[in-house]
């Protein structure tokens, strides 16, 4: 306000004041000299800053006065104090400990006598172990046993990583007596879940050891072939953890291909739970299953919202059976995540769906439809009832790296999403769609906010200026395309009627004039008024675009975007290319 209204009182008023609040009176006393000197002297608000300058002015000569006058009969109060932070009552030491993380709390002992008597007497502090940034030594049992002890039953959160040596049942019979005095909420084992469940070769847990894990909400699991292990499934399967929400499995180092567990094969009793969020991580050679023993271990979660499933193959064990309908198993689905998946079936999502990613994924969302006796089904399975409102919540639609994806799919799967909610895309290394559905994709999908389209080298300056009409875009990655300079700029100028011919192709402008309209634009933009067009756009990547100078993206910059332009890559791989061919 005092910017564009330099004669009106309240934008000085309002400084002013915001200053005195952070307790800095001496920028807000100079507002109020700058106001008094700049309103006018008829202003209603006038008097009413006079008041506030003498009162300010006033609290200032007198602190002035008091620090003067205690200088000068203790000059040692004026030196600053030094506090220890143990005089404080224990309460707030403890309050500011625990939010300092587990392995500076075990350094912060080397500190004094004092410090670690405190720490090692506070089990509140020992109430999350986490092991997991320890990756230089080992850390052996008797640490563990210690620190278990320390904590007096007040563990709520657990990471058991890089323990030595990893004997199972002796680590998993050893800590379980800690366990039941506490009220464990997370637990996170790095290797063998034989550390938590004793192997058969140990006791069996009783109920009551049971017990003292119902407090548990988050499980998270190294190395998933433990899903092959019948004790695991068996836990999970009869509902032990009634308060678990987050189970999470990641991958290990085997190499071997990994077979997914068959619910029919074991003789136990199946008890769906309340877990809301499901996470398996493969690596190496991923692991195979087939859809009805997914679809029976999907079924225990009735309730789940979040499912990610990463190196997958899936197919179906009989050629009938060639469908995977989430829609079904699981109806509150909110995030659905296929990573580096190969699937020798269809799948549908459930219209509850908001983000439905698969990247790296030979899988192409359905979206062919044809009519069958008056029944709308899906093309490749017309068995299957097609579900209008598949797409209908979606606002985040990840399908970078996938290599079976054409033009006609992703403008099929964009027409049957609601275009006013759908806020991200990510379409990264797409190579088999081309520039010409670029301006279609903008039509279809206004209220884009995220458009992640780098990696494609079918990505010109004409298929970037076809996305002005986005006019809610905020974040913009570009890296690793043949656009130029002349593309950003129309781009960010837009297109208008008189840049159009009767042909419908655009008229050549110079850079000067582009540059013209965008100034004139962004000017608009800051005005007070607020009538004009806002200039969205926030953040814009285009690493390795080497048809953009650096001067060009410091220009961009000044616009008020941040720009993430680093070309070294590129040109780290056009010097590697030359040495090549010298040799």
């Amino acid at each position: 306000m005092v910017k564009h209204y330099k004669n009106n009182a309240k934008g000085y008023l309002r400084g002013g004041k915001v200053h005195q609040l952070m307790g800095n009176d001496v920028k807000a006393l100079q507002f109020y000299d700058a106001g008094l000197k700049s309103i006018d002297k008829n202003d209603k608000l006038r008097t009413v800053m006079k008041q506030m300058h003498e009162t300010v002015s006033s609290r200032i000569s007198k602190r002035q006065r008091t620090m003067s006058g205690e200088a000068l009969s203790n000059p040692k109060k004026s030196e600053p104090r030094k506090c220890d932070m143990m005089q404080l009552p224990v309460e707030i030491v403890e309050l500011i400990l625990r939010h300092i993380p587990f392995p500076q709390i075990v350094r912060l002992q080397e500190v004094c006598r004092s410090w670690q008597s405190f720490i090692l007497n506070s089990p509140r502090l020992w109430s999350i172990l986490d092991f997991r940034q320890c990756n230089k030594k080992s850390i052996r049992r008797s640490t563990l046993w210690n620190c278990l002890l320390r904590a007096g039953g007040s563990v709520n959160e657990l990471y058991l990583y890089n323990i030595w040596p990893r004997d199972a049942s002796l680590i998993g019979n050893a800590i379980t007596p800690y366990l039941k005095k506490s009220r464990l909420q997370v637990l996170h084992v790095d290797f063998n879940i034989n550390v938590f469940l004793p192997s058969r070769r140990g006791h069996a847990l009783s109920d009551t050891d049971w017990a003292s894990f119902s407090n548990l909400t988050v499980l998270k699991i190294g190395g998933c072939e433990v899903l092959e292990e019948e004790e695991l499934v068996e836990v999970i399967c009869q509902a032990r953890f009634p308060s678990l929400r987050v189970l999470h499995f990641y991958g290990s180092t085997v190499t071997r291909p990994k077979s997914f567990l068959c619910l029919s094969e074991l003789d136990i009793k199946l008890r769906p739970t309340n877990l809301q969020s499901l996470i398996i991580e493969n690596s190496g050679p991923g692991m195979l299953t087939h859809t009805e023993d997914l679809v029976a271990f999907l079924q225990l979660f009735p309730h789940l919202i979040s499912l990610y499933l990463s190196n997958f193959v899936i197919s179906g064990r009989e050629t009938a059976n060639r469908h995977l309908d989430f829609a079904t198993i699981t109806p509150q689905l909110v995030e659905f995540s296929l990573i580096h998946s190969l699937l020798y079936v269809t799948l549908t999502v459930p219209p509850t769906c908001q983000k439905f990613a698969i990247p790296d994924s030979a899988l192409t969302p359905r979206t062919t439809t044809r009519q069958d006796n008056g029944v709308e089904v899906y093309s490749d399975d017309g068995s299957c009832v097609a579900n209008p409102d598949e797409y209908r919540n979606l606002r985040h639609l990840d399908i970078s790296s996938n290599t079976v994806i054409k033009d006609e799919d992703i403008l099929g799967a964009l027409s049957r999403c609601d275009g006013r909610l759908l806020q991200r895309l990510d379409m990264h290394a797409c190579p088999k769609i081309t520039a010409n559905t670029v301006p279609t994709i903008a039509r279809i999908c206004p209220a884009l906010r995220v458009l992640l389209i780098g990696h494609n080298s079918w990505l010109n300056d004409s298929g970037l200026a076809a996305l002005h009409t986005l006019r809610e875009l905020e974040y913009l990655d570009i890296s690793f395309t043949d656009v130029t300079f002349e593309g950003i700029l129309l781009f960010l100028a837009g297109l208008t009627e008189s840049d159009v011919d009767a042909n419908g192709k655009r008229i050549i402008m110079p850079h000067t004039t582009l540059t013209a309209r965008i100034q004139e634009r962004v000017h608009k933009c800051r005005s007070s008024d607020g009538s004009s067009l806002v200039l969205p756009l926030k953040a814009l990547v285009m690493n390795s675009c080497t048809g953009v100078s650096l001067q060009s993206s410091n220009w961009i910059r000044r616009l008020g975007v941040h720009v993430d332009h680093d070309v070294s890559t590129m040109y780290d791989y056009i010097n590697r290319s030359k040495k090549k061919r010298k040799y």
